[in-house]
């Protein structure tokens, strides 16, 4: 179809940083429905197969936006490959800095179909590794979600040592019920100077108060950031009887510290529960 050449591309420049990721011209492109109107549509839009930009990153307005529609499915790989990919992928999934993200997002999701009972966590150490841990949950969430009955995976970072000092994580993936949550200008951002301690009470100052509560964030910094932050969340509510887990996925924005062009970002709806 006409959307399969872009969604391709988009594909396959993944395990770049997440500026890189979509070849843009110097200015957004909108849909013809027009970009900046909030509540858009989850349909195509116009004739292109671009990802629409939803809006402006933390501190502009935003929009709603379609994600990218599906082209190449992950489909189970044949006997040969699949063998290779369960010996690799035994146990938990282990991804490093330079692991391709929609080679994992594969296994992951063949994994999640073939199984009702607990799901491989990805263990990853360092921001570059668990960037490209985030992205491959990430893609693996977008094509479980165009299943029939579409599958929900959300994520629960847990640090193996001290959370300011330490990246070595395992994220931890469960089936959920479904989180329909977009960007908005109230969602909360996170850069490479962010103190996760200060977001972290951010996060759990909106968990506690009821409110919906989002990160948007692009780079590995930014990520590891994000994550420390929603595992910190985590200790200040464990008390309260509060399960804290995050569903991502990217989203295309206007950077206004780029003049508004637009960037793809990582958007974590972050999930507070009450447990038992």
């Amino acid at each position: 179809t006409q959307h399969s050449a872009p969604t391709l591309t988009i594909m396959a420049n993944l395990d770049k940083s997440l500026d890189d990721i979509i070849k843009r011209n110097d200015a957004p492109r909108r849909s013809g429905g027009g970009g900046d109107r909030r509540g858009g549509g989850g349909g195509g839009g116009g004739g292109s197969g671009d990802r629409r930009v939803m809006g402006r990153a933390p501190g502009g307005s935003r929009s709603r936006g379609s994600e990218g529609r599906r082209s190449t499915p992950y489909a189970r790989p044949e006997a040969s490959r699949r063998g290779q990919q369960d010996e690799e992928m035994s146990g938990n999934f282990k991804v490093s800095g330079t692991s391709i993200p929609q080679k994992t997002a594969g296994a992951i999701c063949n994994t999640v179909r073939d199984t009702n009972g607990a799901i491989p966590g990805v263990m990853a150490t360092g921001p570059a590794a668990i960037n490209q841990a985030i992205k491959a949950i990430a893609i693996a969430r977008k094509y479980l979600l165009e299943e029939s009955p579409p599958i929900t995976l959300v994520v629960q970072p847990v640090f193996e040592q001290d959370i300011r000092n330490g990246s070595n994580v395992t994220l931890e993936l469960k089936k959920s019920k479904a989180v329909r949550r977009e960007p908005t200008e109230d969602d909360l951002t996170c850069k490479e100077k962010t103190d996760c301690y200060k977001l972290a009470g951010a996060i759990a100052g909106r968990i506690r108060d009821g409110e919906q509560v989002a990160v948007t964030c692009k780079g590995p910094i930014a990520v590891l950031v994000t994550v420390k932050a929603i595992a910190l969340a985590q200790e200040y509510t464990a008390d309260e009887g509060v399960d804290i887990k995050f569903a991502v996925k990217f989203v295309d924005l206007e950077d206004p510290d780029a003049g508004n062009r637009a960037s793809t970002y990582l958007h974590f709806a972050i999930l507070g529960e009450g447990v038992a």
